[in-house]
């Protein structure tokens, strides 16, 4: 049975299965990170604790725009899109005109991300700024030319830009969200793995 441990304020508590920890045990492993003992434990290996405390914080930041049609109703994505332009059924998106989709970001970026590690998301517009806890994962593909999704279930598809989140567009502030309303209003996104 998994506890729930004390956690930051703005992080998520993810339903973790069983299934998802003998995964991750068994990625970990194929990569020589970790090894099953005689005892019946996984441990670090020497190149695996080498790695995990030489972790550094790998940052980006995406530019956005707010749109008339954002309703943010959706209860298990968010979006952001290079499209300029959004239907009143894109209930996911929070920003048109990004800057970035996941196909654009750095290598560093994509390699820390795909080793499964904590992202904390900031989105800032209009003096309103809120937080936002999710987590990457080695299945990512990260491949799609326009759109970043990220998603409080563990599905991912080439518009993946991290999974189990904190927050559903639902859930974003709304002082934020009325801010995005508004065709002129910047989003700055700030991506950081820890």
């Amino acid at each position: 049975m998994i506890t729930k441990m004390a956690r930051h304020e703005f992080e998520p508590t993810p339903e973790i299965t069983p299934q998802m920890i003998r995964e991750m045990f068994k990625v970990l492993d194929e990569k020589g990170m970790i090894y099953y003992t005689t005892e019946g434990a996984y441990v670090p290996t020497e190149s695996g604790w080498k790695k995990l405390v030489s972790t550094k914080n790998v940052k980006e930041e995406i530019v956005a725009y707010g749109h008339p049609n954002i309703t943010a109703t959706h209860t298990t994505t968010f979006e952001i899109t290079k499209s300029p332009e959004l239907g009143k059924e894109g209930s996911c998106v929070i920003a048109v005109r990004a800057n970035k989709a996941c196909a654009d970001l750095s290598d560093e970026f994509r390699n820390a991300l795909k080793e499964a590690r904590k992202l904390e998301i900031t989105l800032e517009a209009g003096g309103v700024e809120d937080k936002i806890v999710a987590y990457g994962s080695p299945a990512l593909r990260l491949s799609h030319p326009e759109d970043i999704v990220i998603r409080t279930s563990d599905f991912i598809d080439g518009r993946t830009l991290a999974i189990l989140s904190s927050k559903s567009a639902n859930e974003i502030s709304q002082d934020l969200i009325e801010q995005l309303r508004k065709p002129e209003t910047k989003l700055k996104i700030t991506l950081e793995l820890k």
